[in-house]
């Protein structure tokens, strides 16, 4: 929890200050019935109108100053709460768009978006009622006993004996409630991750009519979400009714011993109802502390959560990760050196024995079945991942290799899940370059084939772009993603099935652009089609993981196997 302390430097005057003002209104809770005694054993009795309405207006006053003190400390304490909040939440959302892939992989996209959202909420809760209620609550019970004791040692007995009593009960039901509670949030990350995973592929469910199993799926989680909710729930429910059992019973047994020493006289009346109204008020505070604990409760189990976020370390863009041996670069751009790769917690490798070397300036196609490894392999090449086994080297000579993100700044990525954000043409494509001029922005477009249909826009390059792109074909999406990696003049060009959405027509345009404006560039491309990779110099066929054949499109055409399988495959699609 250490990450969480240092967001209250700079504001723990601003913490203390909701806390204190409810310290003070406490005190002046606890003067109400010593006057509320005067009344009844001196000023009614004296019949003296002039000291009984000055106690009255005490006791009036009293209540105003605390009124005000109150809302002053509902001010501060969510001032407070919610810049903490603020800027938790806005330096969590930073580390983890800063963390390895690997450690987001493990953690999971749905969990670091609930953590993000729903765990830093819930600490803002926590710390808003720990501010207003959490100091108030024990001080007014321990006062009242202090108070009590000043009153009658013998009776505030049954005071004691209530506090120890409603202590037991309230922490035996937060230990109880506080391992359920942690399987409440992650239960409920799953309930997300299914909820992200149906709205994305929803069209996928509609085509193949499962909405009735994703519903039942979706029902299951949701209700085994509801009944540990209940569970813990039924627990929690359990503190109101013991507290009132608790405090009726030692109510009954001090008014039956108050009312004794009132009539022997070493108790007065007056000293009997502040007594009754000390008890009161921890019986309230003491309910109020049963709420307070349990909404603490649920957020140090979010601050856990989002401390797990912060103390997974970021990757070190300025540290040299890229290893280098020049005998094995010497003729090539790159050399992928015997790499084996596994998923976290995965049970067997996604790729195996993975060997390639190539050249400058080289068209290099990767082709397999799904499943097969590919989208895996460009991952590794592009340092999103790093080699469980194996090596992957790059020629300092073309790439910069002392940092990480050096060597980024000189890989452009086109990813097989077409990824645009919200903005404008212009904003996504400065993605690739910050400092690009127009007339890069649609040279880029011009080679992405995608210039004809941006000019037709009203607004051009300053045309809105949806979250997602969901204003745009899927044609034209993928267009714009190639765009956007080819204005960034990479020295590698990464193409994960990146035109499986363009028109044979369209797609022919682009090959010809690559190989005309390209040339000196490496290019690396998945592909499904054949017919985009047949013009490649070298081409990896990979089968679960496995690399199965390498060469040219004749030479695999003649001797691999399962490359004769896919070429067959489609050419009996093309034919019909």
């Amino acid at each position: 929890m250490q990450h969480l302390w240092k967001y209250f430097e700079g504001r723990k005057l601003l913490s203390a200050t909701g806390p204190l003002f409810k310290l003070i209104e406490a005190v002046l809770e606890l003067l109400v019935p010593i006057v509320v005694a005067k009344i009844i054993d001196e000023a009614i009795p004296s019949g003296n109108r002039s000291y009984l309405f000055t106690l009255v207006a005490v006791m009036i006053g009293l209540g105003l100053v605390g009124f005000i003190l109150a809302i002053a400390a509902q001010y501060f304490a969510a001032k407070a709460a919610t810049e903490y909040a603020r800027d938790l939440t806005a330096d969590t959302f930073d580390h983890a768009l800063k963390l390895s892939k690997t450690d987001r992989d493990k953690m999971g996209g749905s969990s670091i978006i609930n953590r993000l959202a729903s765990d830093t909420f819930q600490i803002q809760s926590g710390l808003n009622t720990s501010f207003r209620l959490f100091l108030r609550s024990p001080f007014i019970v321990l006062g009242s006993l202090v108070m009590a004791l000043q009153i009658n040692r013998q009776i505030s007995l049954w005071f004691v004996l209530m506090i120890v009593i409603l202590s037991v009960i309230v922490f035996t039901i937060m230990k109880v409630a506080a391992p359920m509670l942690r399987n409440i949030r992650n239960k409920f990350d799953r309930l997300v991750t299914q909820t992200r995973e149906q709205i994305q592929g929803i069209r996928v469910i509609k085509a193949f009519t499962q909405q009735h199993r994703e519903i039942n799926e979706f029902e299951e989680t949701n209700d085994d979400l509801t009944k540990m909710q209940l569970r813990v729930g039924r627990i929690n429910a359990l503190s109101n009714p013991l507290t009132y059992l608790t405090v009726n019973l030692i109510l009954v047994g001090m008014i039956w011993q108050g009312g004794h020493q009132v009539s022997v006289g070493t108790l007065t009346q007056g000293q009997l109802v502040a007594l009754i109204n000390y008890l009161l008020s921890i019986l309230v505070e003491l309910v109020k502390l049963v709420v307070v604990l349990d909404v603490i409760n649920k957020s140090i189990t979010s601050a856990k959560r989002v401390n797990a976020i912060l103390d997974l370390p970021t990757e070190d863009l300025t540290d040299s990760q890229i290893q280098e041996e020049k005998n094995a670069v010497v003729n090539s751009a790159l050399v992928i050196d015997n790499v084996n790769f596994t998923y976290p917690e995965a049970n067997s490798k996604a790729l195996s024995n993975i060997n390639l070397a190539i050249k400058k300036g080289a068209f290099v196609g990767v082709i397999g079945s799904t499943g097969s490894g590919k989208s895996t392999l460009l991952n590794l090449i592009s340092k999103t991942y790093e080699p469980s086994e194996g090596s992957i080297y790059f020629n300092p000579s073309l790439f910069n290799i002392d940092n990480l993100a050096g060597l980024r700044s000189d890989i452009a990525v086109v990813p097989g899940q077409v990824t645009l954000f919200k903005g404008t043409i212009r904003s996504n494509l400065l993605m690739g370059k910050k400092d690009a001029t127009d007339e890069e922005i649609w040279r880029a477009l011009d080679d992405a084939q995608a210039s004809e249909f941006v000019k037709q826009l009203s607004e051009g390059l300053d045309s809105p772009v949806a979250a997602f792109g969901s204003n745009f074909s899927g044609g034209q999406r993928q267009r714009l993603t190639i765009a956007r990696a080819l204005i960034k003049q990479a020295e590698l060009l990464i193409f994960d099935d990146s035109t499986s959405a363009l028109d044979y027509v369209t797609e022919s345009n682009f090959q010809h652009t690559l190989q005309e404006k390209y040339a000196d560039r490496t290019i690396i491309m998945i592909s499904q089609r054949i017919h985009s990779l047949r013009n490649a110099d070298l081409i990896t066929v990979l089968e679960k993981g496995k690399q199965v054949g390498v060469g040219t499109h004749e030479e695999l055409l003649k001797s691999n196997e399962i490359y004769q399988e896919i070429y067959a495959s489609q050419a009996v699609t093309e034919v019909d």
